[in-house]
This record gives C-alpha cells, structure tokens and sequence, in this order.
C-alpha cells in the first residue's frame, strides 16, 4: 500500500538533506512545489542543481510517495531534516 506524505521546509539546505536521504531510503515518488521529478538513475548532483531552482522560494514544498511500511522511517527523515508534516 502506497501513502503521500507532503511537508514545508524553511531552508533549501534541509530540503535537499532530507530529499537525498528519502531518495536512498527508497521512497516511491518525490515531488517539489515546482513540479521537479528526480528519476531513479539520476545523478546526485544533477539533482541538487535542479532543486537549486527553488531559491527564490520563502518555504520549499516536498511530496512523498512511500509504501505502507516505510511510512515512520520518511516521517522521522522529515522531521530530522526541519520538515513540517501536513
């Protein structure tokens, strides 16, 4: 079974910092509030280059897409990273 989670973060920083790590966690899907999808064989640095584009931003949106069982493992990377849950 597959559950969204969707958080704010205030800073870049910790939105790329938790993004990485759900990213090697395995998570099904990311999302950002500029609609950029990281792909699964994408370089690591492509990726923090594309989330560069959200600067300009005052708060920095993520979606996550995670099985059933991963669910408290995403929510606490959220949460270590500054992310606030809606």
């Amino acid at each position: 079974m597959e559950i969204n989670l969707a958080a704010t973060f205030q800073t870049r920083d910790n939105l790329e910092q938790a993004a990485e790590v759900l990213k090697l966690q395995g998570v099904l899907d990311i999302k950002f509030d500029n609609g950029f999808m990281p792909n699964s064989d994408q370089q690591a640095d492509t990726f923090i280059q594309s989330v560069g584009s959200l600067a300009a931003e005052p708060s920095f949106a993520l979606k996550v897409s995670v099985e059933k069982s991963r669910y408290r493992q995403a929510e606490d990377t959220i949460i270590k990273y500054g992310g606030q849950l809606h």
